[in-house]
């Protein structure tokens, strides 16, 4: 019987730890998505930065943090 119990808790404590997880996950993907629209702001903002708008023929030049 009192295997039993403790195999239940036991269960009990890792279902709680999986929706844990399923949370963080949840929350992970929401700040990737923000960063990735972030960069894609920063992104054109450089290329307006670069005259970008000027040039409809030229490609944009990637451009590193350090220029």
């Amino acid at each position: 019987m009192q295997k039993q119990k403790l195999n239940c808790e036991s269960h009990s404590l890792l279902v709680q730890l999986i929706e844990q997880n399923n949370k963080l996950i949840e929350q992970n993907n929401h700040l990737i998505q923000i960063n990735n629209e972030q960069n894609a702001q920063i992104n054109e903002l450089l290329i307006h930065l670069d005259g970008g708008d000027d040039d409809e023929d030229a490609s944009p030049k990637p451009r590193s943090l350090d220029d």
